[in-house]
């Protein structure tokens, strides 16, 4: 008799989230995790924590934060030579627009966006596609 073929999920990925926000960005953690991955979140978006970033990482930025903003974190990411897939974040479409053509043009990983507030079939789908 054959064995039965076994069919498994696609593997977990780890998830990390640059937002200065902690009650959004736990929500998301939380959003993500009940999809079967692992979230990671870093309020503090120094670019000290880009350094930790391993190829297979998906890695959401909100483009709006305080200290250093999402279009820097973006610059580093690209000065590094950092492999991990990107998702922008932002509730601001002008935003979101120019950091795309930004990362485009830095040839870094691109997924999508997700204009705030999203829902969760818009986390799946972009988690689908990285």
């Amino acid at each position: 008799m054959a064995e039965p073929e076994n069919y498994s999920s696609p593997p977990k990925r780890r998830v990390v989230i640059i937002d200065d926000d902690p009650d959004f960005a736990g929500v998301l953690a939380r959003t993500i995790g009940s999809l079967g991955h692992d979230a990671v979140v870093k309020e503090d978006s120094s670019a000290s924590h880009t350094y930790e970033l391993r190829d297979d990482d998906i890695v959401f930025v909100d483009l709006l934060m305080p200290k250093v903003s999402g279009v820097q974190v973006l610059e580093q990411l690209a000065r590094q030579g950092v492999k991990s897939t990107i998702v922008l974040m932002s509730g601001h479409d002008n935003s979101l627009r120019e950091a795309e053509k930004l990362v485009k043009k830095l040839d870094l990983r691109f997924a999508g966006v997700l204009y705030k507030p999203f829902r969760l079939p818009d986390v799946k789908s972009i988690l689908d596609e990285a």
